[in-house]
Formats: structure tokens, C-alpha cells, sequence
């Protein structure tokens, strides 16, 4: 299904703050001491990983209409 512009934009401005978060949550991984903690952070670096592999995918797979 097309995207609008507009929609096509908010989910490149998704796409950036997915890509943000999991830099945030690479670097708490890489700074925790607690195993627990340092497997959550991985956790949800891969969970953000498969989101923002969707969010790619659906700008890959539409093209705009105005």
C-alpha cells in the first residue's frame, strides 16, 4: 500500500529514533556491570534491531503518493 508523504516522513523520523535508541541501549550494555542489566540492554537492542528492520522494510516496499 503507498504511503502518503506525510506518513512516509513520520516513519523516517521513527526509523531515526529507532537508530538512536539502540546506540543508547549498545552503549548501557557495554557500560553495565551487572549481568542482568547487560542482558536486558542486549535484549532490547535486538528487539529495536527487528524493529527498525519493519520500519526499513515498509519504506522499501511503498512508494508515495501525494
Amino acid at each position: 500500500m503507498p504511503l502518503t508523504m506525510k506518513e512516509l516522513l513520520l516513519v523516517q523520523d521513527n526509523i531515526k529514533m529507532t537508530e538512536n535508541s539502540i546506540k543508547f541501549m549498545d552503549a548501557c550494555s557495554q557500560m553495565a556491570v551487572d549481568p542482568q542489566v547487560k542482558g536486558l540492554c542486549q535484549s532490547m537492542v535486538r528487539e529495536h534491531q527487528q524493529d527498525l528492520q519493519k520500519l526499513i522494510g515498509h519504506v522499501n516496499s511503498s512508494t508515495t503518493v501525494q
